[in-house]
């Protein structure tokens, strides 16, 4: 679905997107674009694309000018965090780690060859939400997602999860994003809701799901929050989106200090 190709002039191309729907056409360097966002609770199972068809309703046309000889969908993320509630509140003792599973929508764009961005939307309609006071605070997309947190050990039986769950886990549109919070202070940590920011997050591709990098957040004995990005475990993976890497240490520079304590919503 996010590989690129070379369209034929005239012919329209769609992609099913579990509830949502894209579609491009070229004529010359003319590029028309529609696509239908469906509400994120709506979500349905079945995604694929592209797909030819005769003609389509032109509805929420817009337009792109460019040379390109192939293009592809390809999701990126948000460039504004995404909130999530945890179904109930979290207490990880000290010494302790949780481990939480969301999945995220993207933001799809249409690229050429030279990855430049023709078009991009957000497939499913989502509220915004404020995390954190007023004066530090941050506008955010809310996921109507409650998440409930793996415990280090803890095994996990094939169809445990509820069927809500798995809605969300199974759709090919979505990004699968796992993320471990551990305590190394000795105090209880407390967990209400995550805030995910994905500036220095790529994203991958297998067996027909889209996933991140993990996010290991520590809670450590001088009574910080620090936050890196695993890659190692998508190493095997296709990567088809890459970060813009700016370093950690700019990100957390350029956000302030607040940013430690907002970047998941951990209170001790």
């Amino acid at each position: 679905m996010w590989d690129y190709f070379s369209p034929k002039d005239l012919q329209w191309y769609v992609w099913f997107l579990n509830g949502a729907y894209a579609g491009i056409r070229k004529n010359g360097e003319e590029w028309r674009i529609i696509q239908r966002p469906c509400r994120f609770e709506d979500l349905v199972e079945e995604a694929y694309g592209p797909e030819e068809r005769p003609s389509c309703e032109e509805e929420n046309l817009a337009f792109g000018v460019g040379p390109a000889r192939q293009i592809r969908l390809v999701p990126s993320f948000s460039q504004i965090p995404y909130l999530v509630l945890v179904r109930n509140e979290v207490r990880i003792l000290p010494g302790a780690e949780a481990q939480f599973m969301v999945a995220v929508p993207p933001v799809f764009q249409f690229q050429d060859e030279d990855a430049h961005v023709l078009y991009e939307f957000l497939p499913f309609s989502l509220s915004y939400s404020w995390f954190g006071d007023k004066t530090a605070g941050t506008l955010c997309l809310s996921l109507p997602i409650a998440l409930d947190p793996h415990c280090k050990g803890e095994s996990t039986k094939e169809g445990s999860q509820s069927d809500e769950s798995n809605k969300w886990t199974r759709a090919a549109s979505l990004i699968q994003c796992d993320i471990k919070v551990r305590n190394a202070t000795r105090t209880v940590l407390n967990i209400k809701r995550l805030a995910i920011y994905t500036d220095l997050m790529n994203i991958y591709y297998k067996d027909g799901q889209l996933y991140s990098d993990s996010i290991i957040i520590d809670g450590t004995p001088e009574g910080e929050l620090r936050m890196r990005i695993d890659e190692t475990k998508k190493r095997s993976y296709k990567k088809i989106f890459t970060a813009a890497k700016t370093g950690l240490s700019e990100i957390l520079i350029r956000r302030g200090v607040g940013f430690l304590k907002s970047i998941t919503g951990l209170y001790e």
